[in-house]
């Protein structure tokens, strides 16, 4: 593609060490896409014959269609998709196959491809965060009053309920899901016909392109179109966040499969033995979600360290940038798959919850509310409160456990009814303010949940269908494996 300024080929070693091929492939389909509405402009704009544009177009989609069903081009050597794509044309259709190439740079044309690719991207992954959600929704409407312990530092806190700490859970993915549309929104900017850095010196029709291409708006200048990237930064810090989120969760999970805990138990299939101990039922898969979101992380990391030093425009530095998106997508949208097993197969231990949920003198705050309720100031409150803790630590008993003479030795307001505060439930179910783990503000929850959810399911379809080419979509729904 540029050999004409040189008299001798590059070093295989600089060969090997530049072709982006092995991981840019994956963007046959954009490539094919983005070059078929620039053919077609070029011949609307009598740019190229118009009999040349006709021949492209018809080349290029049956490229498209070939390489659909085989699941991707083969590697024959090319430096990257880009050149595959061409040099393919150019065999099947000659001196039209040179014009494809007319008004537009690879870096243009390299930046057109991934943002078709991350709008893409973004669509998948909020599918998969909302088919998640989805599914732990579901099992939150089950455990609407199934008791369970709410920690802080590790250390029992108060009693929650598990349908409310599952829609917690929730809650992080319905903010991944909208995160993931702001991406889709960064990258829904067309820079095709910007060439490869001052513009094109043709009577281009970048408009005609990029509702072709179903882009909401263009790119305004030249420099920034090719050197921007705010996009890819945008999609690994999202796919960061999301894998940060399913880590946590994740580490619940492995400290409650734990025997000191026992509150849940991971399906067979989504767990794995020893070679040596033939007794264990390892949480492997909670556990690599956790090393992952450290792999997924460091990526965002390093694109970020890679591009504070690229000057503008364009730099070789910026294809390490389709490495980056591609492992990141490979190993969030497959944790996302293998989590929504997960929960959908999770055992949950309600009675050990329930007992652990009033362990550690979880109930301690009911006692300062009940002062409260007494026109006791809090800050007295809990400090009674805390003499009761002492005195209950000190006779080994839980808090119901004393007795009404303990009770007003501590404080003569401390009155039998108190006891009935000290109920797990009684406890969960005065947590009713917006937010709180009342069962009744749980279940409200949940119908909100379910709304949302059909809601954006709904705008996913939505943007798939008005903000992709309809090629695009259909090469997707014809071949998913991404190869």
């Amino acid at each position: 593609m540029w050999g004409g300024r040189f008299e001798q080929p590059a070093a295989q070693a600089a060969q090997r060490f530049t072709r982006s091929f092995p991981w840019d492939r994956r963007l046959f389909r954009e490539d094919i896409v983005a070059s078929l509405a620039h053919a077609e402009m070029l011949g609307a704009q009598g740019i190229i014959p118009a009999a040349d544009a006709e021949a492209l177009d018809r080349a290029l989609t049956d490229l498209l269609q070939e390489l659909v069903s085989a699941g991707g081009p083969s590697d024959a050597g090319d430096e990257d998709i880009h050149s595959y794509v061409e040099r393919v044309i150019i065999e099947r259709v000659g001196d039209a196959g040179r014009r494809l190439h007319t008004a537009r740079s690879r870096n243009d044309q390299v930046a057109t491809d991934f943002r078709l690719y991350c709008k893409g991207l973004s669509l998948r992954v909020a599918i998969g965060l909302l088919a998640l959600a989805h599914e732990i929704v579901a099992r939150a409407s089950t455990e609407v009053e199934t008791l369970l312990p709410g920690f802080t530092h590790l250390q029992s806190g108060q009693p929650i309920t598990l349908g409310h700490y599952l829609l917690s859970i929730y809650e992080m993915l319905r903010r991944n899901t909208t995160d993931a549309l702001d991406v889709f929104a960064s990258a829904d900017e067309c820079p095709l016909g910007v060439g490869a850095v001052a513009g094109v010196g043709f009577s281009v029709d970048r408009d005609a392109v990029s509702e072709r291409l179903r882009f909401s708006r263009l790119s305004r200048n030249s420099v920034d179109a090719v050197a921007d990237r705010d996009y890819v930064l945008k999609m690994l810090n999202m796919s960061s966040v999301v894998m940060v989120h399913l880590s946590r969760w994740c580490e619940d999970l492995v400290i409650w499969a734990s025997p000191g805990y026992a509150m849940v138990e991971f399906d067979e299939a989504y767990a794995t033995g020893s070679s040596l101990m033939p007794q264990k039922r390892n949480p492997d898969v909670a556990e690599l979600v956790r090393g992952k979101a450290g792999t997924v992380m460091g990526l965002a990391v390093g694109v970020a360290a890679s591009l504070k030093a690229v000057p503008l425009s364009y730099g070789m530095d910026l294809q390490e940038d389709k490495q980056a998106v591609l492992r990141a997508e490979a190993d969030v949208l497959a944790a996302l798959e293998v989590m929504h097993g997960v929960v959908r197969t999770l055992a949950f231990n309600r009675e050990r919850m329930a007992e652990l949920a009033t362990s550690g003198h979880a109930l301690a705050t009911e006692i300062a509310d009940y002062l409260v309720e007494q026109d006791v100031p809090f800050r007295s409150a809990h400090e009674i409160a805390g003499q009761v803790v002492r005195v209950a630590i000190e006779r080994d008993v839980e808090l119901w456990e004393l007795s009404d003479a303990e009770f007003i030795a501590i404080d003569g307001r401390l009155k039998p009814d108190l006891r009935g505060w000290l109920q797990p439930s009684a406890a969960v179910a005065r947590r009713s303010a917006v937010g709180g783990t009342a069962p009744a503000r749980v279940r409200e929850e949940i119908e909100r949940a379910e709304q949302w959810i059909r809601l954006y399911q709904g705008r996913v379809r939505e943007l798939e269908a008005q903000g992709l080419p309809e090629e695009l979509v259909a090469a997707w729904r014809t071949d998913r494996s991404d190869t």
